[in-house]
C-alpha cells in the first residue's frame, strides 16, 4: 500500500431520518412538476437560460429551481434535439423555449446564463456568455486550469456582469454553522482538521465520461475541490502541501481514483483530505473532523449533523438545517439572484476559484515529485 493511501471501507451510511424525509419530499415534488402542465413564469423573476441538463440537473437543479419561491425561471434550454429538449423541459415548473445553438440561446431575451455542460466546455461558454453581457452561474470548475481563470477574470471584469461558480457546498446550512462555530472557538484553537470522501464508480458500464480531457482531472480536481474551497474559506492561506495520488481501480485516463492531501495552513492548521472515486477511504460519503485544544468536532454530509464533543464533557448536538444537495443548489441560486440585483460580487467568484485552482495545481506537483510544495511557488508562477 502506498504511503498515506487508507485501505478499503465498503462501510455505506445512509441519509439520517431528517435529511431522508427531506430527499423524499423533494422526489415527490420533482415527479408533480413532470406530469403538470407548464405555465409561463411569473414576473420578477431573473430569466436564465439552461445550458446543460444531464443527470445533475435532474438530480439537483430540478428541485432547486422549482421551489416556490425561487427568484430564478428558466426561459430558454439548449438542446441538440427535441427530444432532449422535452426531457429537460419535462421536470420544469414552467415553460421553456428550445434553442438547437449556443449562440441563439445567448443572443435570446435571457438575462443570466446557467453553464452545467461538461467540465471541458465551461470556460469557452461562460467566456461567450459574458462578452453577450450576461450573468452567469456556473457549475465549478469555471475552467481547467489556472491560466484559463485568470483570463475569464479579465473578461468578466471588463463585462461588468456577475459571474458565480457553484461550489454548492459553500451554500449547505450545515457548513455555514461550522463556520460559525469555528470562529466562535468552541473547541479552542483548532490543530488538526480530517476530511473524507467516498465515491464507487468502479461499476460504471463506461469510463469515458471520467476521461481527464473531460473533466479536467481526478478525484482532487472533481470532488476534493469542494473540501479545498472549504478549508480556504475556513481557515485562510496555505503555506505549502504534500499530495499522494493512486490509481486503485479506474483507468489512469480518468486522472487519480484515490489521493491522500495534506495541508499546512499560514494559521498553524494541519489538514488531511482522503478522497476517493474507487471506495477506498474510511468514510461513508463525507465526513469531517476539527480537533482543537478544547475538544473536538464531527460533521457528515449525509446525516447533516454537527457534534460537538468539549474537553471533559458531554457531547451536544449543534442544529442545522437538513438540507441536502438540492437545497445547497437552491441556496446558491438565490445568492446568484441577489448578487445580479444588487451589482454585488459573488461569496464564490472566479477570485475564489483561482485560488482554489493554485492549491490543486500545487498538490498536482507535489504527487508528480514526491515531495512539498510551496504555494509561493504558484503564486510566483502567476504573478
Amino acid at each position: 500500500m502506498r504511503r498515506g493511501l487508507i485501505s478499503p471501507n465498503l462501510t455505506r451510511i445512509k441519509h439520517s431520518l431528517p435529511t431522508a424525509f427531506r430527499a423524499a419530499v423533494s422526489r415527490l415534488e420533482s415527479h408533480r412538476h413532470r406530469l403538470a402542465p407548464k405555465s409561463a413564469a411569473p414576473g420578477g423573476r431573473l430569466k436564465c437560460g439552461l445550458l446543460g441538463a444531464g443527470q445533475f440537473f435532474s438530480y439537483a437543479y430540478v428541485p432547486a429551481l422549482n421551489q416556490k419561491h425561487s427568484p430564478l425561471a428558466v426561459t430558454g434550454i439548449l438542446a441538440r434535439n427535441e427530444e432532449k429538449f422535452s426531457m429537460a423541459q419535462r421536470g420544469l415548473r414552467y415553460a421553456a423555449k428550445h434553442f438547437s445553438d449556443t449562440d441563439s440561446l445567448l443572443a435570446s431575451d435571457i438575462e443570466a446564463a446557467l453553464i452545467l455542460l461538461p467540465n471541458h466546455l465551461h470556460f469557452e461558454t461562460t467566456k461567450s456568455a459574458l462578452e453577450c453581457g450576461l450573468h452567469v452561474f456556473s457549475e465549478k470548475p469555471l475552467t481547467g486550469n489556472v491560466t484559463d481563470a485568470l483570463a475569464l477574470k479579465i473578461i468578466a471584469q471588463k463585462s461588468g456582469r456577475v459571474l458565480m461558480a457553484d461550489f454548492n457546498q459553500r451554500y449547505l446550512d450545515r457548513n455555514r454553522v461550522l463556520k460559525n462555530v469555528l470562529d466562535e472557538n468552541r473547541i479552542g484553537k483548532v490543530a488538526a482538521v480530517h476530511a473524507f470522501h467516498n465515491q464507487d464508480l468502479r461499476g460504471l458500464k463506461s469510463f469515458a465520461p471520467l476521461h481527464r480531457d473531460l473533466t479536467g482531472g481526478g478525484v482532487v480536481h472533481n470532488a476534493g475541490i469542494h473540501f479545498i474551497n472549504l478549508f480556504l474559506h475556513w481557515f485562510g492561506e496555505v503555506e505549502r502541501v504534500r499530495a499522494v495520488f493512486a490509481n486503485r481501480a479506474l483507468p489512469t485516463t480518468c486522472g487519480e481514483d484515490t489521493a491522500h492531501c495534506e495541508f499546512w495552513f499560514r494559521n498553524g492548521v494541519h489538514a488531511t483530505l482522503d478522497a476517493s472515486l474507487a471506495n477506498a477511504v474510511d468514510t461513508t460519503y463525507e465526513r469531517i473532523q476539527f480537533i482543537g485544544d478544547g475538544g473536538e468536532i464531527r460533521s457528515d454530509l449525509k446525516k447533516c449533523d454537527i457534534v460537538l464533543k468539549p474537553t471533559g464533557k458531554r457531547q451536544l448536538k449543534i442544529p442545522c438545517r437538513p438540507e441536502i444537495i438540492s437545497d445547497s443548489v437552491f441556496n446558491a441560486l438565490n445568492h446568484f439572484a441577489g448578487c445580479v440585483k444588487n451589482n454585488s460580487r459573488p461569496e464564490t467568484e472566479v477570485e475564489d476559484f483561482i485560488r482554489t485552482m493554485k492549491v490543486i495545481e500545487a498538490l498536482t506537483l507535489s504527487a508528480q515529485r514526491g515531495q512539498d510544495v510551496s504555494l509561493a511557488e504558484i503564486e510566483i508562477k502567476y504573478a
